[in-house]
C-alpha cells in the first residue's frame, strides 16, 4: 500500500463513521505523525510504498481517532501560535480561536504583570511570553494538576530561561490575588446540557475544562469576574474568551462591577470571541 493510498482509505473510514468534521486533515496530519513527515516530505513520498512500522502506528492512531480521541492527543502536540504545545489526555486542546486572547492581550498591554486563569495547556500565558515586545511578568493557574505539569513542561521547552511563566494549581484567581495589570481567562462556558450533548458525541476533552456551570453556561464567568474586581489594578484590563452568544451577559457582567472601557474582539471567522473591560484608575 501507497501513502496515498492508505491515506484515501484512513479518510474515507474516518468520513463513513462520522468521527470528525476534518476526515482528510485527521488522516493526513496522523500519517505525516507515524512515517515522521512533514507535509510537504509525506507529498513528496505520496507513491512510495508505506513500511509495515509506519501501516501498523498508523492503523492504531486511526482507531483512537475513530474512538473520540483528539488527533492532538493521538500526536502528543498541538500548533498555537507558531509553537507545538504538549497534549494529551485531561487536557483541552488549544484552538485557533483562542489565538483572538493573545492579540486582545498584547493590543490592551495594560502593564508588566500578567495571569492567565484556567492555562490549561499553557499555550496562552506561553505564547505572551514569548511574543510580547515588553518584558512581561507572566503567572499562570489552573485547578487541574495535569494542567499544571504540562503547562510547566511546556513553559520549560519553549521559552528561554529569561522568560519564564509562574504556573500554580489555582480555583480561578484564589491563589492568585494580585495586584495584576492583566487578567486573560479562556475559561469553561459552555452550558451543562451543552456539555453533555458534546459527551455524547465523543467528545473526550474534560467537562472540567467545558463545563461553564449555571442555565446559561457563565457560573464560572461570574466568580472569575467578582474575584477580578479585586485583583485588578488600577487601570488594568480583563479579558475573557467566550461564545458569540454570551458577549451582552459578559458586557452586563463588567458594568455591575464597575469595569469599564468595554471592548469586543472578533475571530477570524467574524464571531464575537473576546469581551474584555478595565478597571478605573483612581481618581486625581
Amino acid at each position: 500500500m501507497t501513502f496515498r493510498e492508505a491515506f484515501v482509505a484512513a479518510s474515507a473510514r474516518l468520513a463513513a463513521a462520522g468521527s470528525t468534521d476534518s476526515p482528510d486533515l485527521d488522516a493526513r496530519v496522523l500519517l505525516g505523525h507515524c512515517a515522521g513527515l512533514s507535509h510537504a516530505a509525506l507529498l513528496a513520498r505520496w507513491s512510495d510504498p508505506v513500511v509495515d512500522e509506519t501501516a501498523d502506528a498508523f492503523a492504531a492512531s486511526l482507531l483512537r481517532r475513530l474512538d473520540g480521541e483528539p488527533v492532538a492527543w493521538i500526536t502528543g502536540f498541538k500548533e498555537f501560535l507558531g509553537m507545538d504545545f504538549e497534549v494529551g489526555p485531561g487536557l483541552l486542546v488549544p484552538r485557533a480561536d483562542t489565538e483572538t486572547l493573545v492579540e486582545a492581550a498584547l493590543e490592551v498591554h495594560a502593564g508588566p504583570r500578567v495571569v492567565d486563569v484556567g492555562t490549561g495547556t499553557g499555550c496562552v500565558a506561553i505564547a505572551l511570553a514569548a511574543t510580547s515586545q515588553a518584558h512581561l511578568e507572566v503567572w499562570a493557574g489552573d485547578l487541574s494538576p495535569v494542567a499544571v505539569e504540562t503547562a510547566r513542561r511546556n513553559a520549560a521547552r519553549l521559552l528561554p530561561a529569561p522568560q519564564r511563566v509562574t504556573v500554580v494549581r489555582s480555583d480561578l484567581l484564589e491563589a492568585l490575588p494580585g495586584p495584576w495589570e492583566l487578567i486573560v481567562s479562556n475559561p469553561p462556558y459552555l452550558t451543562p446540557d451543552e456539555t453533555r450533548a458534546r459527551v455524547e458525541q465523543g467528545w473526550r476533552e474534560p467537562p472540567l475544562a467545558l463545563d461553564g456551570k449555571g442555565r446559561d453556561g457563565l457560573d464560572v464567568v461570574r466568580k472569575l469576574v467578582g474575584q477580578a474586581t479585586r485583583a485588578l489594578a488600577p487601570g488594568g484590563w480583563v479579558l475573557i474568551e467566550a461564545a458569540d452568544a454570551q458577549m451582552e451577559a459578559i458586557g452586563k457582567l463588567y458594568s455591575d462591577a464597575s469595569l469599564v472601557d468595554q471592548k469586543v474582539w472578533k475571530d477570524l471567522a467574524g464571531q464575537r470571541r473576546v469581551a474584555g473591560a478595565r478597571r478605573q484608575n483612581p481618581p486625581q
